[in-house]
């Protein structure tokens, strides 16, 4: 916080002190939103995140005339934040009713991180996948695409690229055995076994 901005704190914390309602709704307007997800990160429920920021600005208030602040206005009311976020945690932690209302509100965040997660590895793991086969050598790239790809038979391919059935068999082979030390290099254990159950 810059050398204005905590002068400019100091000045509305001694017009908080004499009362002024005004000076008192600069610093609500000014911080609220900044504690409110700060104390969200603990509780994790907007409405008790939101009940604690409003105790927290309502005890200042109250508290007014015998501010002491020796740090900054910022600073005390993180930390005072972070106590009333502890106290809440330990409420919501007897509060059966509490507890259900913060599991309700967490659940969808979960499943939809956990999708977005999905979605993201998903596009990671075909990307990898692409990298391998573009690795291949033109012909083996031209086997592996047609047989595992398209489902071509040996023949077919073989047919196809005017070479034998046992030169597209060695390419695949080949193919494979690529692939698979090609994925265990560059990906982790779950990755590999999905990308090789696609190949095998």
């Amino acid at each position: 916080m810059g050398t204005s901005a905590l002068h400019r704190d100091s000045e509305l914390i001694d017009q908080l002190k004499n009362g002024d309602e005004t000076a008192f709704t600069q610093l609500y307007d000014q911080y609220h939103r900044a504690v409110y997800f700060y104390v969200l990160d603990y509780v994790k429920a907007p409405q008790v995140a939101e009940d604690v920021v409003h105790d927290v600005f309502m005890k200042i208030w109250e508290i007014r005339e015998g501010l002491t602040i020796t740090t900054s206005f910022s600073s005390y009311l993180y930390r005072i934040c972070h106590n009333k976020a502890i106290d809440a945690l330990q409420k919501i932690a007897k509060d059966e009713k509490l507890r259900q209302e913060v599991l309700q509100w967490i659940e969808p965040q979960v499943k939809e991180k956990e999708q977005t997660l999905q979605e993201h590895r998903a596009v990671y793991y075909e990307r990898i996948y692409q990298e391998a086969i573009s690795a291949l050598s033109p012909q083996r790239q031209k086997v592996f695409l047609l047989c595992r790809e398209q489902g071509k038979t040996y023949e077919e391919a073989a047919a196809e690229l005017g070479i034998s059935r046992n030169t597209v068999k060695e390419h695949m082979g080949e193919a494979l055995h690529f692939l698979r030390n090609y994925l265990l290099q560059k990906g982790e254990l779950a990755f590999v076994m999905i990308i090789l159950g696609k190949i095998l």
